[in-house]
């Protein structure tokens, strides 16, 4: 579907190049459009890992901080919105990192639907899975975020978040035995 004014639409693609450029030549008015225009979609996916809204505006800016310090990286192969939703997924995983002893990550993320279907083929209500999610240890939701919904390896995953590549694994087992329990016919 065609959004106009949307990160996906189009008639953008045209001035990304410029605006890439711009923030490169550190102008505060091209790292303005440039923010404007992704932070949205960049802010649904911090939304996946905390449901505080203070939180989430902290993690974002710092993401975009990175990115606009980091923006000669991108080569302009590949999507620039996958460069900068990698560097948003660290930014998240450095606060969690910085963190973890202060306060615990939550997340509320939006599951893809062939996720949110179990054994007994019926859908779950995205409310339903959500709250199994919001009853697992926060770091078992964190590395259970980043494998099935982001797709991150383990040895990914281990480097982002400080853990060794055993313990992301253990997590997704972990989580994935508890989640089995919680649901109505007990099979995920």
């Amino acid at each position: 579907m065609h959004i106009p004014g949307h990160a996906d639409d189009p008639s953008h693609d045209s001035e990304l190049p410029a605006l890439i450029e711009g923030c490169r030549r550190n102008e505060r008015a091209f790292q303005e459009k440039l923010y404007r225009r992704y932070a949205g979609v960049m802010m649904d996916i911090v939304r996946r890992y905390t449901s505080d809204r203070e939180t989430a505006f902290h993690i974002l800016n710092n993401g975009f901080l990175k990115a606009f310090r980091h923006i000669d990286q991108y080569a302009f192969q590949g999507s620039f919105e996958g460069w900068l939703r990698k560097i948003m997924t660290n930014a998240v995983a450095e606060h969690f990192r910085s963190n973890k002893a202060k306060s615990p990550v939550v997340i509320t993320a939006e599951l893809p639907e062939h996720i949110a279907r179990y054994e007994g083929h019926q859908p779950l209500e995205y409310k339903d899975l959500l709250a199994l999610l919001q009853r697992l240890p926060p770091a078992t939701r964190m590395v259970i975020n980043l494998f099935l919904i982001e797709g991150y390896s383990h040895k990914e995953i281990a480097a982002m978040t400080g853990i060794s590549v055993g313990t992301s694994k253990w997590h997704v087992a972990e989580g994935k035995k508890l989640l089995q329990q919680l649901l109505p016919n007990g099979t995920f």
